[in-house]
């Protein structure tokens, strides 16, 4: 698919063969040395089914390129869209940067996406207006912690609990079950509240660094379920990410999801995990608080932008 602008500017899809040299445009803005690692992990997931590049696109002035952008649609209907990248020497960046939000969102409202997502830095952007003028308009703040897994960790009391890891055939079922019911009253990204259910939650947790059935574990108390676990490896860092923890509203403060997740953690750190990290949403004290008692620290702060189909408020 290819667009052309008023000004003469191409906005193009990608070839495959041209997919590293895009990344290395989008990853510009990290570190020299860790470029080439982030271009690397990225086209291995895709290799393996678990990303997918057919959203990027080249803006190109004479057939060469000087920017480009990315989007990628979840299973739960959430697109995740990386903001453009201009190169520094650019005719107009401003106006190149416009052309490309323009092309994405004119996809985004194509498709059955139900909400799309932008991350900023907020140390390197901090004016939002070239996103909100395209309908990226909700905002919350996500903290990003990390914690080694040295051996600090207690040991998790599982006297008269029940472990269950995930498995497809036997409790698919309640572990979307238990998802959905820790969303009520969660303090989590509340602007996602009834976007998704529990089984598309399921298959967008998958999604993000490398799923293990025996990293997913649900807790059961007197019968009860009562903690949801879900912690995928990172191989590439010897970490393993937090992607989803929840507590059944009827039980929390009882300390049932702390001794949930030292079980995990420990769990993971057995597998040879080195290290952990999470993003959770900066008002979500609960949460912060039990990540701050397991000795998680503040490692960065992204600004989370949304924008409803046709960049219109939510109803």
């Amino acid at each position: 698919m290819t667009t052309t602008t008023d000004s003469g500017l191409t906005i193009t899809t990608i070839d495959v063969h041209d997919w590293p040299q895009a990344l290395g445009f989008l990853f510009a803005t990290f570190p020299e040395e860790e470029r080439q690692p982030r271009i690397d992990s990225t086209l291995i997931a895709v290799s393996e089914g678990r990303l997918s590049l057919s959203g990027l696109r080249w803006a190109l002035r004479d057939g060469e390129p000087i920017g480009v952008s990315l989007t990628m649609e979840q299973p739960d209907g959430v697109t995740l869209v990386w903001p453009p990248v201009v190169i520094a020497s650019a005719d107009n960046p401003a106006a190149v940067e416009s052309a490309l939000m323009r092309e994405l969102t004119a996809r985004l409202d194509q498709a059955s996406a139900r909400l799309a997502q932008i991350l900023l830095d907020p140390h390197e952007t901090t004016d939002t207006a070239p996103y909100q003028a395209h309908g990226f308009t909700t905002q919350t703040d996500l903290d990003f912690l990390v914690r080694t897994l040295d051996g600090t960790l207690p040991a998790a009391d599982l006297v008269g609990w029940q472990v269950e890891h995930f498995d497809e055939a036997t409790n698919r079922d309640r572990f979307a079950a238990l998802i959905e019911a820790t969303y009520l009253g969660s303090q989590d990204c509340t602007v996602l509240d009834g976007l998704r259910n529990g089984q598309e939650a399921l298959a967008s947790h998958r999604l993000s660094g490398q799923f293990q059935p025996d990293l997913w574990t649900l807790y059961k108390v007197a019968g009860t379920d009562v903690a949801v676990v879900l912690l995928n490896e990172h191989t590439e860092q010897s970490a393993v990410e937090l992607v989803y923890f929840g507590v059944a509203p009827s039980v929390r403060g009882r300390g049932y999801g702390q001794n949930a997740l030292i079980h995990a953690l420990n769990a993971a750190a057995t597998r040879g995990g080195q290290l952990a990290f999470l993003a959770v949403d900066a008002k979500n004290t609960y949460a912060i608080n039990v990540y701050g008692n397991l000795g998680f620290s503040h490692l960065s702060r992204r600004q989370a932008l949304f924008r409803w189909p046709g960049g219109l408020a939510r109803k």
